[in-house]
């Protein structure tokens, strides 16, 4: 059983610039992050904090398709 807080998020940026943080699930055993927007899968990972990682670095191909 997970005995630790779920959200993990981080405020060092300024709010204005903050791109909106990850969905996170935990399906089957792996944790899945989607888009907040549009629900699509940006990373999947065994361990919750592998999963925020890897989304953050990416950015939504479906949101963001301007390059904004």
């Amino acid at each position: 059983m997970h005995t630790q807080p779920y959200p993990t998020t981080s405020s060092s940026q300024p709010a204005a610039t903050r791109t909106p943080a990850p969905a996170l699930h935990l399906l089957h055993g792996m944790w899945v992050a989607s888009c907040p927007s549009c629900g699509f899968q940006l990373a999947t990972a065994r361990t919750q904090e592998r999963c925020e990682r890897r989304a953050a670095r990416r950015l939504c191909p479906v949101c963001h398709q301007d390059g904004s």
